[in-house]
């Protein structure tokens, strides 16, 4: 294609979806020419996802023919392609014989398992087949939520119940500590020195739950833990503002099995519900969009927002930037009379909210202590620009990084045709979802109904994307971005089941049913193996590390914490993750350390070095010793990390305690 015929086919003289749709195909070309300079999976996926996306709006839009469809309709949307009645009748059935079935699994294996994950996929596709392939007259709604929040609530209940203590490494703090602590004392006292003294909401509901169900797991997991799947309702309602009851209900399957819902849904940190209220937020700010700017509304949307600044302050940055958006938008629209609704109404409503938001958030922060650190506004503040200054650079990724060239260990065989696949299978169901999502953003710059919530959905995915991937991809990481890509998830949802309800009213057949069997059958799978979703025992256990521990392991910290007191100020060294126990759970904080090994061993100064089988068999990792050229874990780990020489204080099945030779067992 000549210059001047490119510039042609990309000319804006037509549809602004048309011509978001080109300049989307044009950047994933240009984007993937970033494979080439780095070897993340990623860099493949986003613009293959996002170029087939847009090329599948494309060839599937015919001329003005969205803009005819009632929007808000109530009415439920019949499938392209339908599955044979008795199929259909079954799907219900199957749905809740499977996770019958999960549950027993799970129960007689005490982890999950390959079988148990399968089980997993089986109920999302079972699931995702009811929504995209059965006809409205075999399709009940209020089943089909049902099916989805049982499905949420059991798939991540379940495992955590047989899981010893907890999944993930800063709840060992958030529960053993800070709630134990305020149980124990009946104050905040134990959140005194802490960023958490300002954002004490989640531990006051967790200390609540103890006191009322007898132990901190039992509040924390039948409190938050049931309040977190529970929330995707939020989404569904949010659906049902602006789509057919069918695609709301995908929208929330979407949401409930993505890796990141199911991760914050196991990992239960204040982070999960940060999450969960923001599902209110996003809800609230919607419906004020579609002319519902009852008073209630604008409670609702002001009391989530300010409760999420007292949880959790990565969960508070992101809410203020999606209020910030819809109030820009709001503003925008409104002056220039485009505005939807009732622009000054929806301005006054969302700009009222934002402005309260953000100045009770600055007062928090600005008063927020940062232990050794000043106040928790100006160290962020800090290292915002520390980053910028010293660590942003073009392609500086997590896994190339100063850091990163310290550590030895990590994935096993990474030269196998398996482990070059693993990644882009994790990424599989994230990659459908954005095609989907791309394909309903498109869709929604097509509609002249709601502009203000078609640019504030649309600005506020594409703003969470670049903190997300796009700061990232300099080495800008200060912002926690692997925290804000759950909430890119929410509005990832809701637009893929809007690309998914165009493509069925307006799609090729053979297109929709490539795309829905693809949908239906590689999301969930995809998802319920993906290395997030799967932190208590990854399905691939050569690859991802496992960020949960057994009984003996626990044991273990516990019986150090008893020989070398954290008040005597000894110290432990051991691998990452594992550390991570001792320094919360173990109360050892930043006495326990990454364990540096050579040629020869251990070279440490540590009071005491911890040995765990899984450091023989799972991705693990180390510190390189200064001056060491080890490149690779030692093939026999157990004698480098406790040398023969050295004593073995205690030991049990699958850990041990050693101590340097002279030193005090």
């Amino acid at each position: 294609m000549s210059n001047r015929g490119f510039t042609k086919w990309l000319s804006m003289d037509h549809d602004v979806d048309i011509s978001a749709a080109k300049v989307g195909i044009a950047a994933s070309i240009l984007l993937l020419g970033l494979r080439t300079l780095a070897a993340q999976a990623f860099l493949l996926v986003i613009p293959l996802a996002a170029g087939v996306g847009s090329v599948v709006y494309l060839i599937n839009r015919p001329d003005r023919v969205s803009n005819l469809v009632n929007w808000r309709s109530r009415r439920l949307e019949t499938a392209s392609v339908t599955l044979p009645k008795s199929v259909a009748q079954l799907l219900p059935t199957l749905t809740f014989v499977v996770l019958a079935g999960f549950v027993v699994a799970i129960h007689r294996a005490g982890t999950r398992t390959n079988l148990v994950y399968l089980l997993t996929a089986t109920v999302g596709v079972a699931i995702l087949a009811q929504l995209l392939f059965v006809d409205d007259g075999h399709l009940t709604p209020a089943i089909i939520l049902f099916e989805i929040l049982v499905a949420g609530t059991v798939l991540r209940l379940a495992p955590l119940y047989v899981t010893p203590g907890y999944v993930g490494i800063d709840n060992w703090t958030h529960a053993t500590v800070f709630i134990d602590g305020i149980v124990r004392t009946g104050s905040l006292g134990p959140l005194a020195e802490s960023k958490y003294i300002m954002a004490p909401i989640y531990h006051i509901i967790g200390a609540t739950g103890e006191l009322f169900f007898g132990s901190t797991r039992d509040g924390l997991y039948l409190t938050l833990g049931l309040f977190v799947p529970l929330s995707a309702l939020f989404i569904y309602g949010t659906g049902k503002l602006l789509i057919p009851e069918r695609w709301a209900l995908l929208a929330t399957a979407f949401l409930v099995f993505s890796e990141q819902f199911i991760r914050w849904g196991m990992y239960i940190i204040p982070t999960s519900l940060g999450l969960a209220l923001f599902l209110v937020v996003f809800y609230a700010v919607t419906r004020i969009f579609v002319g519902y700017t009852e008073r209630w509304v604008v409670a609702l949307l002001l009391a989530a927002s300010l409760a999420i600044v007292f949880i959790h302050q990565v969960s508070t940055a992101v809410t203020i930037v999606f209020l910030g958006i819809a109030t820009l938008v709001a503003v925008t629209l409104g002056l220039t009379g485009r505005s939807a609704f009732e622009g000054d109404r929806t301005a006054g409503a969302l700009g009222g909210v934002f402005l309260v938001t953000l100045v009770v958030t600055v007062a928090s922060w600005a008063n927020t202590p940062f232990p050794g650190q000043g106040t928790f506004l100006w160290t962020e503040i800090s290292v915002v620009q520390e980053a910028m200054s010293t660590k942003a650079g073009f392609l500086n990724l997590a896994s190339t990084g100063s850091e990163a060239s310290q550590m030895i260990g990590g994935p096993v065989e990474t030269g196998t045709l398996l482990a070059k696949t693993v990644p882009y299978i994790e990424l599989l169901g994230f990659g459908l979802l954005l095609l989907a999502a791309v394909v309903g953003g498109l869709h929604m710059l097509g509609w002249k109904h709601v502009p203000d919530l078609t640019y504030t959905y649309l600005l506020a995915g594409g703003g969470l994307f670049v903190a997300v991937f796009g700061l990232s991809l300099f080495g800008f990481r200060a912002l926690l971005p692997t925290r804000w890509i759950a909430f890119l998830y929410v509005s990832m949802a809701l637009l893929g089941a809007i690309g998914l309800y165009y493509l069925s009213r307006s799609g090729h057949r053979r297109v929709v049913l490539v795309v829905f069997v693809l949908v239906s059958v590689g999301y969930p799978t995809s998802m319920a193996v993906a290395e997030k979703a799967t932190l208590d025992n990854p399905v691939f256990d050569d690859q991802f590390k496992r960020f949960a521990y057994t009984e003996a392991e626990i044991a273990t910290v516990d019986t150090i914490r008893e020989m070398k007191p954290p008040a005597s100020g000894a110290t432990v060294a051991s691998d990452h993750p594992y550390i991570g126990l001792i320094e919360r759970y173990g109360r050892y904080e930043e006495r326990a350390i990454n364990l540096e090994l050579t040629q020869k061993g251990a070279a440490t100064t540590a009071d005491a070095v911890i040995y765990r089988e899984y450091q023989s068999s799972g991705p693990v990792t180390f510190h390189r010793a200064e001056g060491s050229d080890l490149t690779q874990v030692p093939a026999a780990v157990e004698t480098a990390v406790c040398p023969p020489d050295w004593n073995v204080a205690y030991a049990n099945d699958q850990a041990k305690i050693c101590t340097p030779t002279g030193g005090t067992p």
